[in-house]
């Protein structure tokens, strides 16, 4: 891993990635000119309807992708490289417009909010239908011979592949097996305990642990694994396109364009270090409430599963994690990097606005008393964690380093006693 001073600049990466170099020139003033054509075109020679509602959506929208537009050009790169540094940017720009939107509905009331949704989404505003999953637990139902086996077809919905794809994502993400595997169990045991204000989260135990868990999380995970392997692997070299002879291998190349440009192993080291320890469970504390404010936000906003709402914040969640993640583990294990990263900066502000809307307009849900075995078991669960902490970072991992401190030092006594009697 290079150090932050070390790292090459655009220049440099141009001739280090071997491509067609005017690729990855910026071209600022192309882009204004692109920019105030676009902006003139459609403010004066489109024929203005007499709406006034159209027009404020018209206006809106202009406004928010010129925001985008000039924010894409204007901020810095990122850690991610390909296919173009422009589109991460653009992933940056799209967040800081997400929390720009999030922070007007969080001064909202709860059915502003919702009205403010439906004048974007006209199907929105309507109250959600409760369903409750765990009412019927039978995977062959003998009461229906029709389709005994309807309960588990009724589960094989969009759903099992989104969720594979989703963990798959993830592992790439995280770069890390044991991490993914954790957060897979940990969400499914975080339905478990707020099925009674989130009754969708019921589920049959063969869902949880057989469907979800096993299947579309486990597959998924080891599907990124494996894919991981294959990157890790992998000899990175690149040739200019157009030194590459026949059109074949042109069209290889570009796309090979949407690979990355090089891979970095993460090693997070979280029993190696008590503060690497604690900050991996941050991490992890951080995903997992991104986690569960897509299922409130859902539900208190009035926003049904299906919704492009919400593929659209689990895609730019998935894009903003890959780079926050990155520039997280820079910052953890590069003592040269001594500035948080402008992603991971912005993805913890996302992250406190979105609670503080569940907390302002889903007061009434999360305020729901815990069972007191949730309580029992998450306590247990934290003192196990505080226990196993001290007793590693104190006890265990001290220990072994002294011992192998006085492994080397022995080591270093026998070498030099037989020097002593050679000579």
């Amino acid at each position: 891993m290079l150090p932050e001073s070390d790292k090459p600049d655009q220049e440099e990466q141009i001739q280090m990635d071997k491509t067609n170099s005017w690729f990855w020139r910026p071209h600022t003033l192309t882009g204004l000119g692109i920019f105030l054509i676009s902006l003139a075109y459609f403010a004066l020679f489109e024929t203005v309807p007499d709406d006034q509602v159209l027009n404020t959506k018209r206006g809106l929208f202009f406004a928010a992708v010129s925001f985008l537009y000039i924010a894409m050009i204007h901020t810095k790169n990122g850690p991610f490289t390909r296919p173009h540094p422009i589109i991460w940017r653009l992933v940056l720009s799209m967040s800081f417009l997400y929390e720009l939107f999030l922070i007007f509905l969080l001064f909202q009331t709860g059915d502003d909010a919702r009205q403010i949704l439906s004048y974007v989404w006209p199907e929105l505003g309507v109250p959600l239908e409760e369903i409750d999953y765990s009412s019927n637990c039978k995977i062959y139902d003998a009461d229906n011979p029709e389709d005994p086996l309807h309960n588990f077809w009724d589960k094989m919905d969009w759903f099992v592949i989104f969720h594979l794809t989703g963990w798959w994502a993830k592992a790439l993400v995280f770069r890390d097996y044991w991490m993914s595997f954790v957060l897979s169990v940990t969400f499914e045991i975080l339905e478990y305990s707020l099925e009674h204000q989130l009754p969708n989260f019921g589920e049959c135990w063969w869902d949880h642990w057989v469907l979800d868990a096993v299947i579309c999380n486990g597959l998924g995970i080891w599907l990124g694994i494996k894919t991981l392997e294959i990157l890790e692997s992998k000899k990175y070299e690149w040739r200019d396109l157009w030194s590459i002879p026949g059109s074949r291998g042109k069209f290889v190349r570009v796309l090979s364009q949407f690979t990355p440009q090089s891979w970095t192993k993460f090693d997070w080291g979280y029993t190696e270090d008590v503060k690497r320890w604690f900050a991996v469970i941050g991490i992890c504390a951080v995903i997992m409430i991104f986690e569960l404010n897509s299922f409130y936000l859902k539900a208190i906003l009035w926003i049904p599963p299906p919704h492009a709402f919400n593929a659209g914040r689990c895609l730019l969640i998935l894009f903003m994690g890959a780079v926050s993640l990155r520039e997280t583990y820079e910052y953890m294990s590069n003592p040269q990097c001594k500035r948080f990263g402008q992603q991971s900066w912005v993805v913890v502000s996302i992250l406190f606005t979105e609670c503080m809307i569940v907390y302002k307009f889903g007061y009434d849900i999360i305020s729901i008393p815990f069972p007191q075995h949730v309580i029992l078991f998450w306590a247990c669960f934290i003192i196990i964690i505080l226990v196993w902490s001290f007793w590693n970072f104190t006890y265990k991992l001290p220990r072994r380093r002294r011992t192998a401190s006085g492994r080397e030092v022995s080591e270093s006594h026998d070498d030099s006693f037989g020097d002593k009697k050679n000579m």
